[in-house]
């Protein structure tokens, strides 16, 4: 019997004792903030043990589960996995022990046909709670008389439950298998008292019978429980008869296919039959992570993931791998999984694509950590510090073990408790960014998510309605009567039109009114479990449970839906620009941006987003429609719609199309995708897309910050005023800033290589020679020199640095700073002109002074509005004084 069948007749077993076979839940908890991953099959059901669900009294599962505790000790021992599934049988305050017993050994030694001998039961013996009399009397009754011996009992750390200090808890009954005589050794203190290998634990009934005082005591649960776990991984090595779970039919197939790759036999020695255990197992769960939308980074789950493909690649290497090769055996996963879990399957194309670019990688990060560690030996001849050590391992992947190695070979002693340290304060280091998340606070609404009805949401159609107050809570999550006149809570309405965050649409803001008064302002709204619609207020006058009110939705819901409409149209002009294999990472919307991660290998050229920007604005300028429509979710796959990976659809799910001619022509679209957000009718309303910025989020994921709509109206106004104000303040009209900008930035460089002194030797050669046929009828020139925003000091320098070998010319030198408009008038001694006298009707026109020597003047005032003009009359103003 392989792995399928064995998951298959074990549902089908508690089918048959009228369990409803409830499908896995994805790897990323739902509604439950206080795991990163799901770890066991329990989570799924943790409203039915809190009572908060109550449609069913017991099920069956196999759960995808996954632990990040046991990666290091992965391909060490036969007992640690990170990724496995999890058999288990369920009951919410329906049978009890018995039941569950009687049931689990019938399965053993029935449906499985293992031997009865070759297990041992065992029970708890008393500790903080008392004694498991009546487990021990159910297995005697179970087991005939002569394996009673068999039958152990184990203290509060092997077979006692507890939620935390007070709660729910109770004894345990773990079940384990005796691999046989050839796996004893001398001192072994039996099963659940020895870590050796010859007992493994199977299956642990978990028994919730007590309720955990806070003196101590336990009181009985009025509604008593069994949560069971079994690791199918475990169950198919003793059903198979292999030595470990790694040569069962669960990962053979990619240890076989990763073996003809590599051209190593996985026995031909104990560092091959590692790294193969580690590959295959490290394989299973990137594929699972990658399948639910995850990606490899420095934080949270992607740090997780990153972690297991780089150990996975540095084994393969340790093989003789040279080149990135763990996509190449993802066919092998599917081989295994393709009947069970076809979203694995499905994924093929971006599980290989994030393998392949993260092995690269970390290929190339690995030769500079080799030079690290070469450089950290260097510096540390008499020991090297374990955080630098660990330092090593967190950026380059190196194992302890081997930095250890390459030390002792220059005789350089490794500080492993110093590492060892290092590695414990990290440990939180991959729940950082899910700590931040956003769910965190989920878990106050557990609590009253069932005692409301699920919320009708009317966004869709309108963004103000009437509505009934359902329920109120105060910030704690307590469901209360009412709210006072100036308090924050939460209200729960049996319709909205509020949309509540999600999908990376931020939610709704808004107010609540009685008649046209408002009575609450709605500071955010949230469905934080799964089917009640909370929304934060913070109230105007007193709110109380049944009132009616208006729920009226901000204006500032529209700039939010251009701007998700905006994203569906970037993400279709990446496609274009880089292919199908480019896809979204993840996305945020609200009012003011949007927001949006894509996956690629590479870095984008500035022509290449200028592009995307283009295609974006000429969808816009096309004026596509945009059409949202309820379909079943098989259209998705006979569509081709654009899928966000590993986000869990309802069904029927919301497409999203836009195109010129609706659904009749959808084959003929811009794009096309699942989502549930809001978004605007027509493109036109976009006005225009505009791309601020583009950043690396981490290796083969960039990001993308832009606006459209009215935040693209107001982010250009904005600029404009910038724009404006700037070139008020250097009296020349906005489009001349580039080019004045231009000769701003030369000036400095030119100031700081101090060559400025050399910048009036050709400034004549820049000015402008207003009357080339003479102002004095000799041939003379008058030249006008624009100096920029110079001040007056810097003007005299500059005039006498341009009359340097010049010959009649009168010169007009001026300048503008925050306003000011500032000039020297000169001449070069054989002209005939007076300078005091044309400074002082120069500063006539511009409401200033001036004034000096016939020779030499200066003067000032404001700043011309109109300078070409200014700049003609200053010829006619010569000629006057000549």
């Amino acid at each position: 019997m392989q792995s399928y069948e064995i998951r298959k007749s074990f549902l089908d077993f508690f089918a048959k004792q009228g369990h409803p076979v409830v499908k896995s839940s994805p790897l990323i908890p739902e509604g439950d903030p206080t795991l990163l991953f799901t770890s066991a099959g329990m989570v799924q059901f943790k409203p039915y043990y809190l009572g908060l669900k109550t449609d069913m009294k017991r099920a069956a599962s196999c759960q995808k589960s996954f632990r990040t505790t046991d990666i290091d000790n992965v391909g060490k021992t036969i007992r640690h996995l990170t990724f496995f599934e999890m058999l288990g049988n369920f009951s919410f305050g329906d049978y009890f022990k018995k039941e569950s017993l009687v049931w689990g050994w019938e399965f053993f030694t029935k449906e499985m046909g293992l031997p009865a001998e070759r297990f041992c039961p065992s029970i708890y013996k008393g500790g903080v709670a008392p004694r498991d009399e009546e487990a021990r009397a159910i297995w005697e009754n179970i087991l005939p008389k002569n394996l009673h011996s068999h039958i152990i009992e184990l203290g509060d750390k092997d077979n006692f439950w507890a939620m935390g200090d007070t709660g729910p808890s109770g004894p345990c009954s773990e079940v384990y298998w005796d691999r046989g005589g050839k796996y004893d050794h001398p001192g072994c203190a039996g099963p659940g008292a020895c870590d050796c290998d010859r007992y493994i634990e199977i299956w642990n009934h978990v028994f919730t019978q007590f309720d955990k005082q806070a003196d101590g005591t336990f009181q009985p649960l009025p509604r008593k429980n069994i949560d069971t776990g079994m690791g199918l991984e475990r169950l198919t090595f003793v059903v198979e008869g292999k030595e470990s779970p790694f040569e069962t039919s669960l990962f053979q197939p990619i240890v076989r296919a990763a073996s003809k790759l590599l051209k190593v036999e996985p026995g031909s020695s104990d560092e091959a039959n590692s790294a193969f255990r580690i590959i295959s197992e490290h394989l299973r769960a990137s594929s699972f992570l990658i399948a639910e939308g995850i990606m490899p980074s420095n934080e949270g789950r992607g740090y997780v993931l990153r972690r297991l493909i780089r150990r996975a690649a540095r084994y393969g290497r340790i093989l003789g791998a040279r080149d990135p090769f763990l996509h190449k055996l993802v066919p092998s996963v599917h081989e295994i999984f393709r009947d069970v879990y076809p979203e694995v399957v499905s994924a093929e194309k971006q599980i290989s694509s994030a393998l392949n670019f993260e092995e690269q990688g970390f290929i190339e990060t690995l030769e500079t950590g080799e030079k690290f560690l070469a450089d950290l030996l260097e510096k540390h001849p008499r020991g090297v510090p374990g955080a630098e050590a660990f330092k090593l391992y967190e950026t380059y992947g190196f194992p302890l073990e081997l930095t250890r190695e390459l030390a002792l070979k220059k005789g350089i002693p490794l500080d492993e408790n110093g590492f060892e340290a290092a590695r414990k304060a990290a440990q939180e280091t991959a729940r950082a960014n899910w700590k931040d998340s956003g769910e965190k606070d989920g878990f106050i609404f557990q609590t009253a998510e069932e005692k409301f009805p699920a919320t009708v949401f009317k966004g869709y159609e309108t963004t103000d309605a009437e509505a009934s107050v359902l329920g109120l809570l105060d910030v704690k999550g307590r469901i209360v009567d009412s709210l006072p006149a100036g308090s924050e809570g939460y209200a729960v309405l049996d319709g909205t039109p509020f949309y509540a965050e999600s999908g990376g649409q931020a939610g709704d803001l808004g107010q609540f009114l009685s008649g046209e008064n408002e009575v609450a302002a709605v500071l955010g709204t949230r469905k934080p479990v799964a089917k009640v619609y909370f929304h934060h207020i913070k109230t105007a006058a007193e709110m109380k449970a049944g009132m009616r009110v208006r729920a009226k939705v901000s204006a500032l819901r529209y700039h939010t839906a251009c701007n998700h409409t905006a994203i569906h149209v970037v993400n279709s002009a990446l496609k274009k620009v880089f292919g199908e294999s480019t896809r979204q990472a993840g996305s945020e919307v609200d009012p003011n941006r949007f927001r949006f991660d894509y996956t690629i290998t590479r870095t984008p050229s500035k022509e290449e987003l200028a592009e995307v920007e283009r295609i974006a604005n000429e969808a816009v300028g096309r004026n596509f429609r945009v059409f949202k429509m309820e379909r079943p979710l098989k259209d998705a796959e006979s569509f081709g719609a654009t899928t966000l990976l590993g986000e869990k659809y309802q069904d029927p799910a919301r497409f999203v199309l836009i195109n010129k001619g609706g659904w009749e022509s959808a084959k003929d679209r811009y794009s096309l995708e699942l989502c549930g957000g809001t978004h605007i009718d027509s493109l036109a309303e976009l006005v225009v897309v505009r791309i601020l910025k583009d950043s690396s989020v981490s290796r083969g994921v960039r990001r993308i910050e832009g606006v459209a709509g009215p935040a693209a109206v107001a982010h250009l106004a904005k600029l404009a005023g910038f724009a404006e104000a700037a070139a008020s303040k250097l009296s020349i009209p906005p489009q001349d800033l580039p080019a004045r900008v231009d000769q701003l930035l030369e000036n400095i460089k030119e100031l700081r290589s101090g060559k400025a002194k050399a910048a009036p030797a050709a400034a004549a050669k820049q000015g402008r020679k207003l009357l080339a046929e003479g102002i004095d009828g000799s041939g003379s020139s008058f030249l006008v020199y624009d100096a920029g925003s110079l001040g007056m000091k810097e003007l005299r320098g500059l005039s006498d640095e341009i009359k340097k070998g010049l010959k009649a010319t009168l010169l007009f030198v001026y300048s503008r700073s925050e306003g000011k408009f500032s000039f020297i008038i000169t001449h070069t001694g054989d002209v005939k002109a007076d300078a005091s006298a044309i400074a002082k009707s120069v500063s006539g026109m511009l409401s200033g002074s001036g004034g000096g020597r016939g020779d030499f003047a200066q003067g000032g005032g404001d700043v011309p509005a109109d300078l070409p003009a200014f700049e003609q009359s200053l010829v006619e103003i010569a000629k006057k004084h000549i």
